[in-house]
């Protein structure tokens, strides 16, 4: 007499790998509830979340989560990795995420505990070990030349085409090294670079220079795993409109990533100083001892950004109304036909942060217009939110993001396929 079971394939895999999940040994027709359970879910720091589905054994008492749909639970439809993306987040935070000296990348994989009821009594268990960087990944703290980063790499036997990893306005080094950790785990040495709220760095974004993003290009340059002529730099929201400033002034970069990226210069402060009462709006970025040309912000309008922020409501539309009341717009605007090698552009249509698909689409046209030498791809998400990041997480957190928990995760997983896919092609 076959035993309720359930069967994972693979049970050990990187965090971005599809499973196959399958339930066998029930009552043909019997009601299976399905939970996901996941307690340790973030390096250098804590994630817990879960999920459930309830499904209908066949008539052989399986159930094939590949093709079969849930009757209820917290997701819908066929799904193999529905139960993933699905969990619901009970806590998501960084240790010392603003610290290199305390920041410790581990664990380095992660256990999500499977457990089939049958009228609320356990019948069967198993687990999933999700890797967040293969066993044969080193990590080094980098703190060089004034850089704050960890670097990422595996023993290669010759030079491979590397990545510098650049976050968004979270800040620190924790979100940037994930990235970092699993382009090193395909085989791209890669740089995960703090460049505000870590160590000595600024408090804020304010007239960050870009030669400090330089100096990490060069640093990347003189790592043995590392081709010099093969240097893509990767960035997600603020970070991505820093890797297009950046890239357009260093040709030493010759591929750029922007995920929900600005085609402009943005401000980054309102303050001259952390604790000063005097507005007075500074640019996200300097070159050569001087401010970028950026667009600006009202008083009210930064105002209206620190209620709406802490009520947890969009901000795109603060964004949109200072772009399109720029004076100087055209000084603002990235670039981007002066970078040396392709572009990869990812956006959604349901950004609440900013209009980045807008974004997109205007680089795009200026780069058309400019007769850009080299490929360029927009990748354009419908009812996604500024959340696109690696498949297989949690993607329910939606309220400032937007768009929805199912297609934020499809866009997750076919974006970072087109990324790899793009680092691939480019230096094939």
């Amino acid at each position: 007499m076959m035993h309720p079971q359930i069967d994972v394939s693979p049970a050990t895999a990187l965090l971005d790998v599809p499973v196959h999940i399958t339930l066998s040994g029930f009552q043909p027709h019997q009601l299976i509830t399905l939970n996901a359970t996941l307690t340790n879910g973030l390096p250098g720091g804590e994630l817990t979340a879960s999920s459930h589905a309830i499904f209908q054994a066949d008539e052989n008492g399986s159930v094939d989560l590949v093709s079969q749909a849930p009757l209820f639970g917290t997701y819908e439809g066929i799904d193999p990795m529905g139960l993933f993306w699905s969990m619901n987040v009970q806590t998501l935070r960084f240790y010392s995420a603003y610290s290199l000296d305390d920041f410790q990348f581990t664990p380095r994989s992660t256990e999500i505990h499977l457990t089939a009821e049958v009228n609320q009594k356990p019948v069967a268990k198993a687990v999933v070990k999700r890797v967040f960087v293969s066993r044969d990944v080193s990590i080094t703290k980098v703190k060089e030349d004034g850089l704050v980063g960890l670097f990422f790499s595996k023993p290669h036997p010759e030079p491979k085409p590397a990545v510098l990893v650049l976050g968004g306005s979270e800040g620190g080094i924790g979100s940037c090294s994930q990235f970092a950790a699993l382009f090193a785990s395909h085989g791209y040495p890669a740089l995960a670079l703090a460049y505000f709220q870590c160590d000595d760095l600024p408090t804020d974004i304010q007239q960050i220079p870009v030669e400090y993003v330089q100096r990490a290009v060069h640093w990347l340059k003189q790592q043995p795993t590392v081709h010099p002529d093969k240097i893509t730099v990767f960035g997600r929201s603020k970070g991505a409109e820093l890797a297009l400033v950046t890239a357009s002034l260093e040709p030493g970069i010759h591929a750029v990533i922007a995920s929900s990226p600005s085609s402009t210069v943005n401000i980054g402060t309102d303050r001259a100083f952390a604790d000063s009462e005097i507005f007075s709006p500074q640019s996200s970025w300097s070159f050569r001892g001087e401010p970028l040309p950026f667009v600006p912000w009202t008083e009210e309008q930064s105002r209206q950004f620190r209620e709406l922020l802490d009520a947890g409501q969009r901000i795109d539309q603060i964004h949109k109304d200072a772009w399109r009341a720029c004076e100087w717009l055209a000084d603002a605007e990235i670039p981007v036909e002066q970078i040396n090698g392709p572009i990869l552009l990812l956006s959604a249509d349901d950004d609440h942060w900013w209009p980045a698909a807008e974004h997109c689409e205007r680089m795009v046209a200026r780069l058309k217009a400019k007769q850009f030498a080299h490929p360029v791809v927009h990748l354009r998400y419908a009812d996604t939110g500024h959340g696109i990041r690696f498949p297989y997480i949690p993607t329910t957190r939606i309220a400032q993001n937007g768009g929805t928990p199912k297609n934020n995760a499809q866009a997750s997983e076919h974006s970072w396929k087109e990324v790899l896919a793009f680092l691939e092609e480019t230096f094939a």
